[in-house]
């Protein structure tokens, strides 16, 4: 990928589009660019009893980022990532407070 013709919008839609192919039974997914003009900084959340139900946080966050990694993602495009992986009874958990 050729991080000089990428915006950072289109970065944000190619993850979450890597996210929905790695990820196939989501409960919800979103990927929010909140870029500040230098490089693209991205939060990602994602809800999936399948992928993170009795998994640890960290290997959560490492089975995204092998994701973005095989899909040629690297720290020339995606300069911080947030990382919101979570089962439903997770994300029903933060939406109530």
């Amino acid at each position: 990928m050729d991080s000089n013709t990428i915006t950072e919008a289109s970065v944000a839609d190619r993850v979450k589009a890597e996210c929905q192919k790695a990820f196939t039974t989501t409960e919800f997914l979103e990927v929010i660019d909140e870029s500040d003009g230098c490089g693209a900084k991205l939060l990602v959340t994602i809800v999936s009893d399948e992928a993170f139900n009795k998994v640890p946080l960290i290997q959560r966050h490492r089975k995204v980022q092998k994701v973005l990694k095989e899909a040629g993602f690297g720290m020339d495009m995606i300069h911080a990532i947030t990382i919101q992986a979570w089962t439903v009874a997770q994300w029903e958990k933060k939406k109530g407070c």
